[in-house]
């Protein structure tokens, strides 16, 4: 193969080989799609929490909290206690649907697995001991 012939063939096996890391990554976000959705459906509210907070609502449940001992499960305790109010902060907003929503985060997935997948390969032939 003359060097003319390998500098055309550079590029497309350079692109050849990120859309097959693409791929993997999308394969991989499936895999991870499909095994929270699997969890998500056969998992209950107090069963995902693992037991640690209560949905109850009561007072006395509330205040058995403090500061000194977890501020992170007193946050959550008073975050689930506290109702907020939900109003759009910006009027021309509008909510993704739950497709788009996957789509998006495949793309991004998969993109940001092909562009490490890449890095890697540079630092290795960068790095790698001389023969």
């Amino acid at each position: 193969m003359s060097s003319v012939e390998m500098a055309k063939s550079g590029p497309l096996r350079t692109v050849l080989r990120f859309a097959v890391d693409a791929l993997i990554g999308l394969v991989l976000f499936l895999a991870f799609a499909f095994a929270v959705g699997a969890y998500e459906s056969h998992a209950t509210a107090t069963h995902r929490l693992g037991g640690i907070l209560s949905m109850s609502s009561s007072a006395g449940d509330l205040l058995k909290f403090s500061l000194d001992d977890s501020p992170l499960l007193a946050a959550a305790v008073v975050a689930t206690a506290v109702p907020v109010p939900h109003t759009d902060t910006i009027s021309g907003a509008h909510a993704t649907t739950r497709d788009t929503a996957y789509l998006l985060l495949a793309g991004i997935f998969s993109a940001l697995v092909a562009f490490n997948l890449a890095f890697f390969r540079h630092l290795r032939r960068e790095y790698a001991s001389p023969r």
